[in-house]
């Protein structure tokens, strides 16, 4: 299973008559099992890739395609988790899992959920309504939720950015451990670069709607922050994002 973006454009306006690309010509490929983050100054296109892929946006050129079939909308193999969780505050943990679930009418819905919800440590909170929940406690819902369609990938667009450092830490450690456990391609939007060199397989740096780097992370599982080879990793990241955006200050 993979994804090929090919040739891709999406254009946001028109200055001077001539369109302003945000995702300008980008060309990788997405393979099975692999976590992929994606870095990059804001409005590099970080969020508007994510959203191609989901089907949420239509590219202007190019394509995409999951399993070889072109990805013209939103669709059930394909998750998304979003920095802000969107649960429905009226309906519990359980009932918030089973929304897709019961969408499409599913028997089994709430075995399903069960498994979900035990997957993601959630036990003992299923009958609980999101403003009873901490913020990492209602990301791990949205992630249940996005899991239980059984998606082919996972797209996560800053899905810690609202947590607080000990949260967010935590977060990154429990999306690993499900990420081994389901096996799921997953594409994951960061600010932060040492979140990225924690989780990837692969970090794809964006610059000017571009691939200005695609580098797989030779780290050993669990990562330690502190060690020299990962701290190599991040300031090689933070040199090019740092560079690309004086560039771009100079250019203005």
């Amino acid at each position: 299973m993979s994804v090929e973006i090919k040739e891709l454009y999406k254009a946001y306006e028109e200055r001077d008559e001539v369109m302003q690309y945000i995702i300008n010509g980008l060309t990788f490929t997405i393979n099975d099992g692999e976590f992929i983050c994606v870095l990059g100054k804001s409005g590099c296109g970080k969020s508007t890739l994510l959203n191609l892929i989901a089907g949420y946006l239509k590219p202007d050129k190019g394509s995409i395609e999951l399993n070889g079939e072109e990805i013209n909308g939103p669709g059930a193999d394909r998750g998304v988790v979003f920095q802000q969780h969107a649960l429905f505050p009226w309906r519990t943990v359980s009932k918030n899992i089973q929304f897709g679930l019961n969408m499409r009418h599913e028997k089994n819905a709430k075995e399903i959920a069960k498994k979900y919800i035990e997957m993601v440590g959630l036990q003992g909170y299923e009958n609980k309504y999101p403003s009873g929940l901490s913020g990492g406690m209602q990301q791990r819902v949205g992630i249940a939720r996005a899991l239980a369609n059984d998606p082919k990938m996972l797209l996560m667009d800053e899905p810690l950015g609202a947590l607080d450092a000990l949260t967010r830490d935590t977060m990154r450690r429990e999306i690993e451990r499900i990420w081994k456990l389901t096996g799921k391609m997953v594409v994951f939007i960061t600010h932060s670069v040492p979140e990225a060199v924690y989780l990837a397989d692969r970090v794809i740096i964006l610059q000017s709607g571009q691939v200005a780097v695609d580098q797989r992370i030779e780290l050993e599982r669990p990562r330690n922050y502190s060690a020299p080879e990962f701290l190599a990793y991040v300031k090689q990241f933070e040199d090019v994002i740092t560079d690309s955006a004086l560039k771009n200050v100079m250019h203005e």
